[in-house]
């Protein structure tokens, strides 16, 4: 796949990668990662680059071009120690260690170029997802410094990718410099044994909109969703409940009654908008996190506003008493 788009590879250690429980290698749990060809983490790059002795190494290592930052965390990198009644093969973790080297690490970066794309990408979630069904123990301890960290302002906005709970979402984790974060489905992983789960397998494509230089680093941007379906495969232009929806963004953080309020009064003063004179009315109406989106459509739907659909997109908007 990445040979036929002409793209690089990042990747990052996930708890099955790892041969944690030792049934191959006796005292090892990454030797098998760390002798795959192409590299890992990382595929354009050689074993012994230094990027890739930082991931093992220190537990993290920063990649840049110049137009992104990848902060890439192994979440994993404590899988194979701990007692018999706190395995960390259970859990994810980035240590006050680890965590004080990125500080350090990015605040260097940021300072010398502030107006990066700035992604981190890790395994782990950040946020448990239990239920009354199910107690989620597997979360990140540290997340919270991770996320407190992410949200200083001088270091910029962030986007965290993570995985390994399959259960995909997209929010933003606290106040208005806070990290926006992906929460990734399974691309491949069924469902069994994890009957719980309601997502289907996804796989996403981001567009990040363009910084303006010399300014500091935001994100926005949309992302596409692909779903598999079975009989069909792949499918771009479907939505399947408990997944994210075929097109969502993110990026606007303002308040949602505030915008709530102007697409209610450009309603009303041209009675009937379409989709297309809503977007460049209101441009930030795609970039909107799926909660959020829901709480808008939510407000305008209160006040009276007809909202067509096609499928599960927006088609129309009617002004009340029409």
């Amino acid at each position: 796949m990445a040979q036929s788009a002409k793209a690089k590879v990042f990747a990052t250690c996930g708890n099955h990668d790892l041969d944690t429980r030792h049934k191959i290698n006796k005292f090892d749990p990454r030797g098998f990662l760390r002798t795959l060809q192409p590299s890992f983490p990382i595929s354009h790059l050689s074993q012994d680059d230094r990027s890739i002795l930082e991931y093992w190494a220190n537990n993290f290592t920063l990649i840049e071009d110049e137009t992104y930052r990848i902060l890439n965390i192994n979440s994993c990198a404590f899988h194979g120690y701990g007692d018999e009644q706190n395995q960390e093969l259970n859990h994810g973790r980035i240590s006050d260690i680890t965590l004080e080297a990125i500080e350090k690490a990015l605040r260097k970066s940021h300072r010398e170029y502030p107006s990066k794309h700035n992604i981190c990408l890790i395994h782990h979630h950040i946020k448990p997802v239990s239920s009354d069904d199910f107690e989620d123990k597997s979360a990140i301890k540290g997340a919270e410094k991770l996320t407190d960290l992410l949200s200083t302002a001088e270091l910029g906005e962030w986007l965290i990718i993570h995985g390994h709970r399959h259960r995909s979402n997209l929010f933003c984790a606290g106040g208005n410099t806070a990290p926006i974060v992906l929460s990734c489905a399974s691309f491949a992983a069924t469902r069994t044994g994890d009957e719980h789960n309601p997502c289907p397998n996804q796989f996403y494509v981001i567009h990040l909109d363009t910084q303006e230089p010399g300014r500091p680093s935001s994100v926005s941007g949309l992302i596409q969703t692909w779903n598999w379906t079975p009989t069909y495969g792949w499918m771009e232009n479907n939505d399947i409940l408990g997944g994210l929806p075929k097109s969502t963004g993110f990026g606007y953080r303002g308040r949602i009654s505030d915008l709530a309020d102007r697409i209610y009064d450009k309603t009303k003063s041209e009675i009937k908008i379409n989709r297309r004179r809503l977007i460049e009315q209101f441009p930030e109406f795609l970039r909107l996190v799926p909660k959020d989106m829901k709480s808008l459509l939510y407000t305008l739907d209160q006040r009276g506003i007809v909202i067509t659909y096609v499928g599960q997109e927006i088609e129309e908007l009617v002004a009340p008493d029409v």
